[in-house]
């Protein structure tokens, strides 16, 4: 199964995070600016962010950007063993930071799902189109066949 790009991108930023490469207070890249150097939407994005953000690993501040979260005293898992929708810690709140990022996880592909059901909705759709037109063109050529 393919993993989804705001997954492939939470996961690239949890692991500059946990390596250190990202320290406390460092703002991230504004939302078209990783939109552009990963290829993907605004969406896509925002999802990506806020999967980072249900696991306390950055902070949005309104109108300023996102940041990552003051990690100070925060036993962080090795970058190479750990996914983004993987436990972070053993206590309380981080049990709730991951239902919150299952959730979030859960609720994208719900989307994907109905993005495939609307796709899935409008090929159909145009494969009627397509052999309605191959039907008109057949009637077309019957009739010139036959006028000559």
């Amino acid at each position: 199964m393919v993993e989804p790009a705001y997954v492939r991108i939470a996961d690239a930023y949890a692991r500059r995070i946990r390596t250190g490469e990202l320290r406390s207070g460092t703002q991230l890249p504004s939302y078209p600016e990783i939109a552009s150097e990963h290829g993907v939407s605004d969406i896509v994005v925002r999802k990506a962010l806020g999967l980072l953000q249900s696991q306390g690993l950055v902070r949005s501040v309104r109108r300023r950007g996102v940041f990552v979260a003051d990690l100070e005293g925060h036993a962080l898992p090795s970058a190479d063993r750990q996914s983004p929708l993987e436990p972070m810690l053993d206590n309380d709140s981080d049990q709730a930071r991951n239902q919150e990022a299952l959730s979030a996880y859960t609720r994208a592909l719900d989307d994907l799902r109905e993005m495939q059901a609307k796709h899935h909705a409008e090929t159909r759709r145009s494969f009627a189109e397509v052999h309605q037109g191959i039907a008109e063109i057949n009637t077309l050529l019957r009739a010139l066949i036959d006028k000559a």
